[in-house]
């Protein structure tokens, strides 16, 4: 790896580090953001030195790093022990101790850019491995039964998940070596779609079955979604948001490196076949499971499950087009579903629950309501926000493949989503609620950093809608058209 590529990939480690040195309270939090933000510029670093589709990627996962960081240092989580994180001291339990949870963060952080970054499968694999070591610590956070049950779910079935796409790699290892490519770079994308392939069509199959199930698991694509509900709704609002809006896109970034190496095998059809059935099932289950959600953060968690399932949909369409929209959905969703979990974070902290039944009259109270309606109108594909725009693309690419079946479908279970969330922030923005916060425990006053990260999250998820025609509408075309090239 390039000498600035590693500088840039240690800066969120790094950063998270640092604050240590600081004096305790308002200077350190202050270092936190201030370290945060040096390391979200020094992903520039790896401009230039790999394509545009990882630099798409890597500025996306740096951005929501920042804002998930300046959001836990904002004071919005750290003040109570029921229901999220702990108390502001940083001399608490060990386990419970601010400083443990930023360096999972900055860990968490580092080993994202690690997967976007990376030229090969093996590196990919170990980032992608190191997020599960790390968000399953920080799942766990909380310490109670429920979170802890959570983290174990999660690290087992992503653990499988992951063991999965292992063994499709070793299988892709031997198809490269069959054909020539020396053993340094047998699994490198970027090789293997240069070399003319005659490989066996069973195992270039099986090779690619495995890795998209695999890398399918940690994205949540139903039916290997059993443990995201869980995780996502039971770990912190900033992780949550990472987990949801960066973590699942990474996965979904292994998944497009796999459909490359599909196209060079020539077995791209049957590999988009399965990720359109995989989109099919997601998002027709998870928006019927989004109908009998009873909790705010577990109906954000499903409806993951329904996006992520949106762009395995448009990745099964295929074309430029389909991959183009496929792209344009994962960086609507990110900034869209980081914003809906920080909001329900701001939430949570005025009205210490997050059951829907008990959330009224949040119009009402102050900001936090404000950005969550925001948020969920987002999520739920309304104009002006990215996702509506997205969708519309992903719609007219099942149009171009002539998927009508797979497509009226998906339409089935977005329509459900759509249906749900509106529900929801109809029950509770409307009424009045018997506990209102006072004004002095109005979150954005007590904690304005984490509310300015929320509307900034939420400000993006409403400028993706104008990514296909601007500048970074030229990289996503032009990362499309290369994907799709490599599959014709």
């Amino acid at each position: 790896m390039n000498a600035f590529v590693l500088a840039a990939v240690a800066a969120p480690l790094v950063a998270a580090l640092l604050p240590l040195l600081t004096p305790l309270g308002q200077a350190r939090r202050r270092a936190r953001i201030s370290a945060a933000l040096a390391a979200a510029l020094a992903t520039a670093f790896v401009a230039g030195r790999v394509d545009g589709l990882s630099l798409l990627f890597a500025v996306l996962v740096s951005t929501l790093g920042f804002l998930a960081t300046t959001f836990s240092a904002g004071g919005a989580i750290f003040e109570r022990r029921v229901g999220d994180l702990v108390g502001d001291p940083e001399e608490s339990a060990a386990w419970s101790r601010v400083s443990v949870y930023f360096a999972l963060l900055g860990t968490f952080w580092s080993a994202m850019l690690v997967v976007v970054v990376a030229q090969n499968f093996t590196l990919l694999w170990l980032g992608i491995s190191a997020t599960t070591l790390a968000t399953a610590f920080l799942v766990g956070f909380a310490g109670e039964a429920a979170s802890l049950e959570a983290a174990w779910k999660y690290l087992v079935l992503c653990s499988i998940g992951i063991a999965f796409a292992l063994l499709g790699m070793l299988v892709l290892a031997h198809l490269s070596l069959q054909a020539g490519i020396d053993p340094a770079h047998a699994l490198s994308w970027t090789t293997i779609a240069g070399r003319a392939h005659d490989a066996s069509p069973a195992l270039a199959r099986l090779a690619v079955a495995l890795m998209i199930t695999g890398f399918a698991t940690k994205a949540g694509l139903v039916p290997m979604h059993a443990w995201l509900p869980d995780a996502h709704s039971k770990a912190p609002a900033p992780v949550s948001g990472l987990l949801s809006g960066v973590l699942v896109s990474c996965a979904l970034y292994a998944i497009v490196r796999t459909l490359t190496v599909a196209g060079a095998l020539g077995v791209d059809a049957f590999a988009r076949e399965l990720l359109l059935w995989f989109g099919v099932l997601s998002t027709l289950g998870a928006g019927a499971l989004m109908l009998v959600q009873s909790d705010l953060k577990r109906l954000l968690a499903y409806s993951t499950v329904e996006h992520a399932g949106i762009v395995a949909l448009a990745l099964g369409f295929g074309g430029t087009f389909g991959t183009l929209a496929a792209l344009v959905h994962v960086a609507a969703h990110a900034f869209a579903k980081s914003s809906a979990f920080f909001a329900a974070g701001l939430v949570q902290r005025e009205r210490h629950t997050t059951s829907l039944g008990q959330l009224h009259g949040l119009w009402r109270s102050g900001g936090a309501g404000k950005m969550l309606l925001g948020s969920l109108a987002a999520l739920g594909g309304m104009p002006p926000f990215g996702i509506f725009v997205s969708e519309l693309m992903v719609v007219v690419a099942g149009v171009l493949a002539d998927r009508w079946i797979a497509l009226g479908l998906a339409l089935a279970g977005i329509a459900f989503a759509f249906a749900a969330l509106t529900r929801a922030a109809i029950d509770i923005e409307s009424g009045r609620s018997g506990k209102a916060p006072s004004p002095r425990a109005s979150i954005l006053a007590l904690a304005p950093a984490s509310a300015r990260a929320a509307g900034l999250a939420l400000a993006g998820a409403t400028a993706a809608a104008a990514a296909p025609w601007s500048a970074l509408g030229a990289v996503l075309r032009s990362a499309a058209s290369a994907i799709a090239g490599s599959n014709t």
